[in-house]
């Protein structure tokens, strides 16, 4: 008799394959002294090109009072989340000051996703979401809600534009209403992942007008916006659009997992459209709520603004400066592979369909796996809920050891997938 509720049952048989594919690694992982013969990690969006400057922060930072042994604010600490305020203000280049009272402090930005759904949606709703996709999203609206994603594919896949517009959430949206299914709201990534594109306010507003027209949330998550590749226009962040259609509807989620390379400390921020939310989300988040001491330490952190200032431009030089010398080696290693250009976050959004033997997700999976089982872990397309087969996720913000190893066991691998099977046209 199996022991788990039904619910349980559904969830473990639901799991995202980038949550199954991150535990296999985790198991294994490559070090190039630890662990030689492990496996080199290029699908997991981790930030690897500044930790000796922040270690070397958060060890100067020694604090401890006797309130960090009790109870956090079920909200967040009020320290922290003036300190956001303040801190968004100055690096969002906001002309106003945000209300520390619309915001929560939540475990990561998983944490603050599932919180919202579960506030905003009701079982069975669903989120539009523009596709492909970060698809632990799937997990992260599910587990305390039940709601779902409801993926809305980006126009022209197979030219590798991939192009954001309103009408594909209005497609979406009538289609999910074709199918029984209840929308409740839509999600925008920007920038986005896995593309790295940046999407300016004239682009957005049409979706923030549709958002509207049909009473619907929308949840703007913006957790690369300091992740920016040099000579870029600086971002155009959503606190700082001229007028909100909805604003009671729409709401802002950054964390510091990637801007700040800090997803161990599983700290991730919701600034609500309304107080009403936050006071609905107070009991709930209660069960997720960061330690006080883990808030007041990046409290500390997040008020140094001459660090802050060092730390984003050396962030995003060595970005910058990995993503171009990254993207030429993986060129190299075969002229047909092409890199769709990028202008943010830490991916590669990689085309090997030319590589294919037949352009199908079934040679896409069996290419997958062929790399995987060289040691190098990267992202099919096919899990990142994209329409074309053949593209892939690769992480380039990771150790030079790590890109120089797997580098060469891509090479080998693609070497064997070449020589697997003879074209049907030979």
């Amino acid at each position: 008799m199996n022991t788990l509720s039904i619910r349980g049952q559904q969830m473990a048989a639901c799991v995202s394959p980038l949550i199954n594919n991150y535990m296999a690694v985790q198991k294994n992982p490559y070090d190039d002294e630890l662990n030689p013969n492990g496996i080199c990690n290029f699908g997991v969006a981790e930030n690897y090109l500044c930790e000796d400057e922040l270690i070397s922060k958060l060890e100067s930072i020694h604090i401890w009072e006797k309130n960090h042994i009790y109870y956090p604010n079920s909200l967040g600490q009020i320290s922290l989340r003036k300190t956001l305020c303040n801190f968004f203000q100055k690096y969002f280049h906001l002309n106003y000051q945000l209300d520390p009272h619309r915001m929560i402090i939540s475990s990561g930005l998983s944490g603050v996703m599932s919180l919202v759904s579960f506030l905003i949606g009701d079982k069975d709703d669903v989120l539009l979401i523009a596709s492909p996709y970060y698809t632990a999203f799937d997990h992260d609206v599910s587990a305390l809600s039940n709601c779902a994603i409801f993926p809305c594919p980006l126009l022209e896949q197979d030219t590798g534009k991939f192009t954001f517009s309103v009408e594909i959430f209005q497609h979406g949206y009538t289609k999910a209403i074709n199918q029984g299914l209840h929308p409740c709201g839509i999600i925008i990534v920007n920038p986005h992942n896995p593309l790295g594109d940046i999407y300016d306010e004239e682009t957005i507003r049409p979706v923030l007008e549709f958002a509207a027209e049909k009473q619907l949330h929308v949840i703007i998550d913006e957790i690369y916006a300091l992740s920016i590749f040099e000579n870029e226009k600086t971002f155009p962040s959503f606190l700082n659009y001229k007028t909100i259609i909805d604003p009671e509807r729409t709401h802002f989620v950054w964390s510091l997992s990637k801007d700040f390379s800090l997803s161990g400390l599983r700290l991730g921020v919701l600034y609500a459209g309304s107080k009403a939310l936050c006071s609905c989300g107070a009991a709930v988040n209660f069960l997720q709520v960061p330690s006080t001491i883990v808030q007041e330490i990046l409290a500390v952190a997040l008020s140094d603004y001459q660090w802050i200032d060092s730390y984003i431009k050396l962030n995003r030089l060595r970005l910058t400066t990995q993503y171009e010398n990254v993207k030429k080696q993986i060129e190299n290693i075969d002229s047909r592979i092409y890199i769709r250009p990028s202008k943010a976050a830490f991916f590669l959004w990689t085309d090997f369909r030319s590589i294919l033997h037949e352009v199908t997700f079934e040679e896409e999976k069996r290419l997958f796996q062929i790399i995987f089982d060289h040691g190098v872990y990267i992202v099919s397309g096919f899990f990142l809920g994209c329409s074309q087969p053949g593209w892939f996720r690769i992480i380039f913000s990771v150790k030079e050891t790590w890109i120089e190893e797997g580098i060469k066991r891509i090479k080998l691998a693609l070497d064997v997938y070449r020589h697997s099977i003879i074209p049907s046209n030979v």
